[in-house]
């Protein structure tokens, strides 16, 4: 049989890549038309939500409240991740709604954040990271420096080391006016160590609110003591039915009288709690052990988001 003239027996003609390449780069514009027109109404729609943040923040000033709310923040954040179903990512959501949040913040109006000078380069980098690019910092050359700032508003919120709180409240009029005018609002790793000790960790300090956050997961507490970890494990027996899974010691303890000292620890609940049952049944087991207990915060874990 003669196969000579059979076209399977042919050289096969490569494609025509001129036709090709035009047929990708007709898909490609009409993807990227597509990608235009939702990114015109991202745009869009930012506008609008910058324009009732505005509203907002007017609506926070002439009341008196505050612009800086990390537990709505953490809140809607987590809410938004749980929709997300992944797509995108936790990390994305984070990371966009972190810089949608500091724009907001601005357009509320919100004052700068302060922070030891001499820290500046340390929570510097990790507070633009957490707090977005919208915010602006005011780096004061003392702690007093930082509560005038905060009582007068002048300044929304203070950043502190681990170790420059514990210094700060060494003293006893430092830790009866931060107890009846400030409270500490979340917390968040230094930008080289995400597992960083609690003592080098960055703390958010706040003028105090009379509301209480609905649910916290974090606790962090001063206690005088002769040893910090016994101490630890007697609040904490003293708490067998209260649903905390772990605590962490910062901080080397400043000595306060003979045989005593003042050290601080976070800890840690198995699920969120409301802010008034742990701050009283904490206090009820520092009472219990006979270990004095004082609560300097207590908030919501911000590391998913930063603020």
């Amino acid at each position: 049989m003669n196969y000579a003239g059979c076209s399977l027996l042919k050289p096969l003609m490569p494609p025509n890549n001129n036709n090709l390449t035009s047929a990708l780069s007709r898909q490609m514009r009409r993807l990227r038309l597509q990608v235009d027109r939702i990114d015109l109404k991202m745009l869009q729609l930012l506008q609008q939500r910058t324009k009732l943040s505005g509203q907002i923040g007017k609506m926070k000033r002439r009341h008196g409240a505050v612009i800086y709310v990390p537990e709505r923040e953490h809140e809607l954040v987590s809410r938004l991740i749980r929709l997300s179903k992944g797509a995108p990512s936790a990390r994305v959501v984070a990371a966009l709604y972190r810089e949608i949040l500091s724009s907001s913040r601005a357009a509320q109006g919100q004052k700068p954040i302060g922070l030891l000078r001499a820290r500046a380069p340390i929570v510097l980098p990790a507070s633009r990271a957490c707090f977005g690019a919208c915010a602006e910092f005011s780096p004061k050359k003392t702690w007093a420096e930082l509560v005038k700032g905060l009582d007068t508003g002048a300044l929304s919120l203070a950043l502190l080391t681990g170790d420059d709180l514990m210094a700060a409240l060494r003293t006893p009029r430092w830790r009866s006016e931060f107890s009846s005018r400030l409270t500490v609002a979340g917390d968040f790793p230094p930008v080289s160590d995400s597992n960083a000790p609690l003592a080098q960790r960055i703390f958010i300090v706040t003028p105090r609110r009379n509301e209480a956050a609905a649910g916290v997961d974090q606790m962090l507490v001063l206690i005088v003591c002769n040893s910090t970890a016994n101490a630890i494990k007697s609040l904490l027996h003293s708490m067998s039915d209260f649903p905390i899974h772990a605590e962490q010691l910062t901080c080397r303890p400043a000595p306060v009288r003979k045989g005593l000292a003042l050290a601080l620890a976070r800890l840690t609940m198995v699920r969120p709690v409301n802010a008034n049952r742990a701050t009283s049944r904490l206090l009820a087991a520092g009472k219990s052990a006979d270990i004095p207990v004082s609560i300097l915060g207590t908030y919501p874990g911000t590391d998913a988001y930063g603020g």
